[in-house]
């Protein structure tokens, strides 16, 4: 049987064709390399390089709010002890403000009192001194009416003087 189809030839590719095939094949693998793989491994390394820089970024931007956090933190803390400071002076300031103010008020009050109270004496020793020159006077409207009626020795008119004198404080 034979069909006119040599097996040798179609098991055993013809040379040329062989050599055709793979030239080709490089010649398409050089420009896959050259135009698809080298910008295709330039742009990788692009979006590498950027991705690189943003985590970098990153990076610096969280330590650098790290740091901001623990600054202000600290600018926290300072602000409360200045507070309690601020507080303490101001407790300290009212309370010497209160002292300073009580002891003023009675102060006050002591001068008020003594005041009044020198009022008070001083009335009553013009009450006194007008009693007895209330007194005095009456003393002398007597005895004037016994002088009318009699007339007194020497010795009797020194002695109501004396009288006079003594009521009147001399």
């Amino acid at each position: 049987m034979d069909l006119g189809i040599d097996i040798s030839q179609q098991l055993f590719p013809n040379p040329l064709t062989m050599l055709y095939t793979l030239c080709v094949t490089a010649v398409l693998f050089f420009f896959i390399y050259k135009f698809l793989f080298n910008p295709a491994r330039e742009m990788i390394q692009k979006r590498e390089d950027y991705v690189n820089g943003k985590l970098k970024d990153a990076d610096n931007i969280n330590l650098e709010a790290k740091e901001n956090l623990s600054k202000a933190k600290e600018e926290v803390e300072k602000a409360k002890v200045l507070s309690k400071d601020i507080i303490e002076t101001a407790k300290k300031e009212a309370k010497d403000t209160k002292a300073v103010i009580v002891d003023d008020a009675k102060t006050e009050a002591q001068d008020i009192y003594r005041k009044a109270h020198d009022r008070i004496k001083k009335e009553e020793m013009e009450l006194k001194k007008d009693i007895n020159r209330q007194i005095v006077d009456v003393a002398l409207s007597a005895s004037e009416k016994l002088l009318k009626d009699k007339d007194l020795s020497k010795q009797d008119e020194d002695s109501l003087n004396e009288i006079i004198d003594e009521l009147n404080g001399k």
